[in-house]
């Protein structure tokens, strides 16, 4: 059966689930997502969950922690999540990427509502940080560990769902926002959101501009002080419509365009610059079935992008690159959600099963002209995947929360992979704690790219590239203690985590191409401590300690720093006002090296540096406030990663509001 068979079988799913529908008894799953409570979280099981019974590590940063934290981006919001590493190589709007407990940074599965958007185009498949807002965005999921048994490939190191914000209550609120500050940076925000009659919306609008940094260090000898600015436009619009108690039908769009200046590292390069499109639409519909107990959703839709670097020749350089990369991926996905309830001994069992197929087709153009003579080159490639997958969650007793994953993925161009994982969460009364453990399996497929990518330094990629393939396990520990009739004035708590990998796809020199050949192992342990002495003051503290090797070389991976650590304060000292100063530690990692020539020098340490930022807001009515963001408040030289300069001393001070 082709791909367009399964996307014609989705779409009719769609229009037959509802008539089918019984009586629905419970409140709307897909309404609610973006608007879950902080202690309830869906990526990590696929349904509605109380964090409590997830055997997994989860982080929510949900709007309130956003808007305090003054964060402008996705990758400003990450920073301080345990057993994350955030390398930014210049300023905002740059190439950024995230290594989760120590995997490589295309081992981790990003996702917008649900749907997976990492470019297949790219050599790893890895999503880049660094084009990301968060207005649009009422909540970011991170979850910790192998999560394949539910997503698929590229889980290895964890998920990262982008929830955007769900309409209002209200038949129409208009929110929005507006700052400015250092370096020609400006930040505008409109939204309307609401429900009537059955419909529900939300649309937003957001622009964010900046003159940008110098991307070279100071310390680099052919450094021009040029500035490399980047200009983000981000556009979301979600639809829904509930057809009585029976079912839902609902739709998101969502586009972002990023254009941005560049280096050639770890030379300034004035005429060099690219562009990052990305397009996502979603269509879904829902029915409410077994009075209500059973969910079942099609979704359809489309993850686009589109990418391009050009270089023109200037006084330094008479090279010039026109690349071009584009990628598509279709998807058809049923989901049903089944709250058993109690069955056989167990009690509030859920049962998540489903299928998806999906198409990737990805072109390139590769066009160049250097001391080697022109080069030009194509790519055209297109693969299908399908997949069977459950999960099932219940607890054994009042103490033991269980939870099993299976899926089973078929690709048409490389092995079958299966991949499982099981965890249990125990809950000790007595002492406040909760214990916690899992065991998984996760993989990562060979990207197009690799398989048959090209370059004009004589790469040919490797048909006969295999998954990656990996093997984690964790345990842990949650406690809370209360203080003067306050249940949670203290909690803290530890994860140790150990993840091993083969089948790395590394690069062949000799050969010019990839091949399956590496192995690597990364162990850690993710630690936090969180006080809240009074209502008006919270702070925390986290530290992570990890160790990342290449088993081939026994050499530490790059970028991924063996200490790194967080301490934040929350302050409302007054009704109306509110701070709080934000410290971010990242300790030395192994990097590759530049000297203050500009030469190569092979992989060498990186050193540590601390920042500290502040963050602030004054209500100035009930809907309306001030707010104000000051980053490496003392200007802190530093380098993200060698070759690249770290933002120096920055501020952005605006108002948000919401009618």
């Amino acid at each position: 059966m082709s791909f367009r068979s399964y996307l014609l079988i989705g779409s009719a799913l769609c229009a037959a689930a509802l008539p089918a529908a019984a009586v629905r008894a419970q409140t709307q799953p897909s309404d609610s997502v973006a608007q879950l409570m902080p202690h309830i979280v869906i990526t990590a099981t696929r349904a509605e969950t109380e964090l409590e019974r997830v055997p997994a590590r989860v982080t929510v940063i949900d709007r309130e922690a956003i808007d305090r934290g003054g964060y402008q981006s996705v990758e400003e919001a990450l920073r301080t999540v345990p057993g994350i590493s955030v390398v930014r190589l210049g300023g905002p709007g740059q190439q950024t990427s995230v290594f989760m407990r120590g995997a490589n940074s295309d081992h981790v599965l990003v996702l917008v509502d649900g749907v997976p958007v990492n470019d297949p185009s790219g050599a790893g498949g890895a999503y880049n940080f660094g084009d990301d807002l968060v207005g649009d965005l009422e909540r970011i999921e991170v979850v910790r560990g192998p999560v394949s048994s539910l997503y698929g490939s590229n889980a290895i190191g964890g998920v990262i769902n982008l929830i955007t914000r769900a309409p209002s209550r209200k038949k129409a609120e208009i929110f929005g926002q507006a700052a400015g500050g250092s370096h020609g940076t400006a930040r505008a925000q409109a939204g309307l959101r609401g429900r009537s009659d059955g419909f529900d919306y939300m649309v937003s609008a957001e622009h964010f501009r900046t003159d940008g940094v110098n991307l070279s260090p100071s310390r680099i000898a052919r450094n021009t002080g040029e500035e490399d600015g980047s200009e983000i436009t981000t556009l979301t619009g979600k639809l829904g419509y509930d057809i009585g108690n029976a079912g839902r039908v609902d739709a998101l769009l969502r586009y972002r365009r990023n254009e941005f200046d560049l280096d050639n590292v770890p030379y300034d390069e004035p005429n060099y610059s690219g562009e990052n499109e990305h397009f996502l639409y979603k269509l879904g519909a829902e029915a409410y079935l077994l009075d209500g107990s059973l969910t079942s959703r099609v979704d359809v839709g489309q993850s686009r992008h589109d990418r391009s670097f050009t270089n023109r020749p200037d006084a330094f350089s008479a090279n010039l690159t026109d690349d071009s990369y584009e990628s598509v991926r279709s998807f058809a996905e049923m989901q049903n959600t089944y709250r058993i309830g109690d069955l056989a001994g167990l009690r509030d069992t859920v049962l998540v099963f489903g299928g998806s197929a999906a198409r990737s087709t990805v072109e390139t153009s590769t066009n160049s002209v250097s001391v080697w003579g022109p080069f030009t080159q194509s790519l055209d490639a297109e693969s299908n995947d399908y997949a069977l997958y459950t999960n099932l969650q219940a607890r054994v007793t009042e103490r033991i929360d269980v939870t099993a994953g299976l899926r089973y993925d078929l690709p048409d161009d490389y092995g079958n992979t299966l991949t499982y994982r099981i965890g249990a969460v125990v809950a000790v009364p007595e002492i406040l704690t909760r214990f916690s453990g899992a065991v998984g399996t996760a993989y990562k497929a060979p990207t197009l790219y690799d398989r048959y990518g090209v370059d004009n330094y004589g790469y040919r990629g490797n048909t006969g590239l295999n998954p990656e393939e990996s093997f984690s396990w964790e345990v842990g520990f949650e406690t809370d203690l209360p203080v003067r009739g306050q249940a949670q004035a203290v909690s803290f708590g530890a994860t140790y985590f150990k993840t091993d990998t083969e089948n790395l796809i590394t690069n062949d020199f000799a050969l010019q191409t990839v091949v399956n050949i590496g192995e690597a192992s990364s162990e850690g342990v993710e630690t936090f401590l969180t006080l809240r002495p009074a209502d008006w003051i919270q702070t925390r503290l986290t530290y992570t300690w990890m160790q990342a090797r290449n088993e081939d070389t026994g050499q530490l991976l790059l970028r991924r720093p063996r200490h790194q650590g967080s301490f934040a304060v929350d302050l409302k000292p007054a009704r109306d006002f509110s701070f709080g100063p934000e410290l971010v530690y990242v300790g030395s990692r192994l990097d590759v090296a530049y000297d203050d020539a500009g030469n190569f020098l092979g992989n060498r340490p990186n050193g540590s540096y601390t920042l500290v930022n502040l963050s602030g807001a004054y209500q100035l009515r009930e809907d309306v406030s001030l707010f104000g963001k000051v980053y490496n408040l003392f200007d802190r030289e530093y380098e993200p990663s060698n070759g690249f300069a770290g933002r120096g001393l920055t501020a952005l001070v605006g108002v948000r509001g919401s009618f």
